[in-house]
């Protein structure tokens, strides 16, 4: 299907497709999310969420060579909402605020002149450890141990584990994170990554030191910005639950708290955690202040698209060239349109 798509596309951009679907779009808003740049094995560990540097640089490229406009989000929500966005305006946004954003992509955004921004959680930018479930997951895919055998902690197995078993693996895998999320403190989380990198035979100082999965530390805020970078709301522990909306405004609250104290700046923009939203959120975002939310829904932007339901474009390191250049000269804007796969604001 990936071929299939790949050639549809080619094929498209042979005949001049491309160029009629940018004229056709250039005035809807792309928002374009990116989440980090690897800084080792991450891509390969996750390519949803990281992406090699090199293709991080190509994608940069390829917004110069075709002279996309690039303008920081709250500046090109402003601009579209007044009629006054240029053509085919592009806004990029990196998610959660890994280490990785200041020591790589934010150089070579600065390098390419293009202004971004990063929606920040503040919850591990607090602590300076890395984020437990991910660093979890990434110790079990690294693991060249067989299997496990049980040992005298809660969150061990009650039987021998083959690691080989992906079913068996991942079901240890969650087991551990339930209960580090539910029953430890952040020190008790670090005793639990400890013991298990013993056991899988990973290093995990090593992962510490490398901050591979860490996030930036609070210090490293004002370079960033620095840097061309515009922090904005990410919530403090991502997560903004539907249905609660006490430990909603808390969420928003903390994190906005966090990064005035770090900067000295009052943030109104937002990204949903996870993608995870719903219109029953908006009377709570509405009340904090909020002034747009983007969420993870494919698509381009007009000025009548709902300022708390923004669609985005998720780039990923596996997602091929030609289907990058067909999001971003909006074709595939223009099939999703076509083909009811998207509804017109």
């Amino acid at each position: 299907m990936a071929g299939l798509k790949a050639t549809i596309f080619k094929t498209a951009k042979a005949f001049g497709l491309f160029h009629l679907s940018r004229l056709l779009m250039r005035r809807r808003l792309m928002i374009l999310c990116f989440h980090g740049v690897a800084l080792e094995d991450e891509a390969t560990f996750r390519p949803m969420l990281f992406m090699r540097e090199a293709l991080f640089r190509q994608r940069l490229e390829t917004i110069k060579a075709h002279r996309f406009p690039v303008l920081p989000l709250p500046q090109a929500l402003s601009e579209l909402r007044a009629g006054r966005l240029a053509p085919n305006t592009v806004a990029i946004t990196i998610d959660d605020g890994f280490f990785n954003a200041l020591s790589r992509a934010a150089p070579l955004l600065k390098a390419h002149d293009l202004p971004a921004t990063l929606y920040l959680t503040s919850y591990y930018v607090q602590k300076g450890t890395p984020i437990f479930r991910l660093v979890v997951q990434y110790m079990f895919w690294k693991s060249q141990v067989a299997s496990l055998e049980p040992w005298i902690e809660p969150w061990s197995p009650e039987q021998t584990v083959s690691l080989g078993d992906e079913a068996a693996r991942d079901a240890l895998t969650w087991k551990i994170i339930e209960y580090g999320e539910t029953q430890c403190d952040e020190d008790g989380r670090q005793a639990i990554c400890q013991q298990l990198g013993k056991l899988l035979e990973v290093d995990y100082e090593q992962i510490v030191e490398s901050r591979i999965m860490s996030l930036m530390t609070p210090d490293e805020l004002p370079r960033i910005e620095q840097l061309g970078i515009d922090l904005q709301l990410h919530t403090h522990r991502h997560r903004l639950p539907i249905g609660d909306e006490e430990t909603c405004r808390q969420e928003i609250r903390e994190n906005r708290s966090f990064i005035f104290n770090a900067l000295g700046e009052r943030k109104n923009h937002l990204c949903y955690p996870s993608g995870e939203w719903s219109d029953a959120l908006w009377s709570c975002l509405e009340a904090e202040g909020v002034e747009s939310a983007t969420t993870c829904e494919p698509g381009l932007n007009t000025a009548r698209t709902p300022p708390l339901r923004l669609y985005r474009v998720l780039d990923q390191d596996d997602l091929s060239q030609i289907e990058f250049e067909a999001e971003l000269f909006g074709f595939c804007e223009l099939i999703r349109i076509v083909t009811g796969k998207r509804q017109r604001d």
